[in-house]
């Protein structure tokens, strides 16, 4: 069983793990980097356990862990890619369109909307009165190149119960496809509770 853990857990590390770099730029649009750093801290002061379920081709585990800042760190990093919108290259290249309401709740959107070819087409923005009360995010990520092409669909939600906005549930879906092998489909998901104090 903790072989079958690890190994599923090694390889939604694989799946998600990116590239970093220590690039400084302005960022235009909203600051993910500084959105996930709170979240860290947040949810280790919450005292906070995460149930993780990972599904890769069909078959699945589930782990509940107590977390520290570098769990958090590790189960969130794939989704400081949305700060690409940010990157100096894609500065001016995304129309925003706020105001909308959602058909399926009771929130606004804010999109923000590629106007060229990106890695980031869209970033949804789902909140409830003001921009600074936010429940949830949607994105989509998706790459293309000569060793493997992958296409993943984010999404963080939140919930201010506790008197500050706090992340309760993540997810990660979508497939990947690497040269001279099978797609392979996956989903992530992860759902954090506050602890009792």
């Amino acid at each position: 069983m903790i072989v079958r853990t690890l190994f599923f857990l090694g390889i939604a590390f694989v799946l998600v793990s990116c590239n970093k770099t220590n690039q400084v730029y302005d960022k235009p649009y909203v600051d993910f980097d500084s959105l996930i750093n709170s979240q860290i801290t947040s949810l280790v002061r919450a005292k906070s356990s995460l149930t993780k379920s990972v599904v890769l081709d069909g078959k699945s585990d589930q782990s509940t862990l107590k977390i520290d800042s570098a769990i958090v760190a590790h189960e969130l990093d794939v989704f400081r890619q949305l700060d690409f919108i940010n990157k100096p290259l894609y500065r001016n290249g995304y129309e925003v369109i706020d105001g909308e309401k959602d058909t399926r709740s009771n929130l606004t959107t804010r999109k923000y909307q590629s106007k060229n070819p990106s890695p980031i087409p869209i970033v949804i923005f789902y909140y409830q009165n003001n921009f600074s009360n936010i429940k949830k995010i949607e994105s989509v990520y998706q790459e293309d190149n000569t060793l493997y092409s992958t296409r993943r669909e984010l999404m963080l939600e939140f919930d201010d119960a506790s008197g500050t906005q706090l992340l309760t549930r993540y997810s990660l879906k979508g497939k990947q496809k690497m040269i001279l092998n099978d797609t392979v489909m996956f989903s992530i998901e992860g759902s954090f509770i506050p602890g009792l104090h």
